[in-house]
């Protein structure tokens, strides 16, 4: 039965982990999250993040607006 509670549960990855996995400094990313940037968790004086969640903030933060100009 354990086992379906983990499937439920969503991935939580501590700062550097994700910072790996995103490919950013931790310090961006906590800073990022300190600000309201990205969502995170804050654990005592640990962030955590959800890849699921992450993952796509960072990489729409990342892609060129296009604001009316060329495609």
């Amino acid at each position: 039965m354990s086992k379906d509670v983990q499937k439920e549960s969503p991935e939580l990855l501590p700062l550097r982990r994700m910072a790996s996995r995103l490919g950013v400094p931790a310090a961006w990313l906590r800073d990022r999250a300190e600000a309201g940037e990205v969502p995170a968790l804050r654990a005592g004086s640990r962030w955590l993040f959800r890849p699921d969640v992450v993952v796509p903030v960072v990489a729409a933060m990342a892609a060129p607006e296009s604001k009316g100009g060329a495609v």
